[in-house]
């Protein structure tokens, strides 16, 4: 492999995304980290879905980011695949949406992390995306 340094940096951040994924799903590695996934994403079903007059029950919503971010963490570490750039452009607009909704609802101190994350992300793109040269 050309780069083991971007290679390494690229599955790290994916294992952070399958490790955050695995804690917003169940208990399992960090009860605590649930927990606040589990409150969180109340406050997150109310902002979006509402404003379309739709309502989502925040517990289906949790899960169903909990496993985009697993399956997506998958997808980036199992190779150099379209699948794994589709996998960092879902993973950009999850974490834009959670960043999004957070300020929404005037959580300004918890949008660090989620931009945090989206930084770490979009620096994927340099990593991922580079295989694939548009001709």
């Amino acid at each position: 492999m050309a780069f083991p340094v971007r290679r390494f940096f690229v599955v790290a951040v994916a294992m952070l995304y399958i490790y955050l994924g695995v804690c917003k799903v169940s208990p399992i590695l960090n009860k605590d980290l649930h927990k606040e996934f589990q409150s969180s994403f109340v406050g997150h079903a109310k902002v979006f879905p509402g404003r379309f007059n739709v309502q989502l029950d925040p517990e289906l919503y949790r899960v169903i980011f909990g496993v985009t971010e697993v399956v997506c963490g998958m997808l980036i570490i199992m190779g150099e695949s379209i699948w794994a750039v589709y996998a960092v452009y879902i993973l950009i607009a999850t974490q834009t949406f959670i960043s999004l909704s957070l300020y929404a609802q005037g959580e300004n101190t918890r949008c660090i992390p989620s931009l945090v994350a989206l930084s770490l992300v979009t620096s994927l793109t340099g990593g991922v995306v580079s295989h694939y040269k548009i001709e």
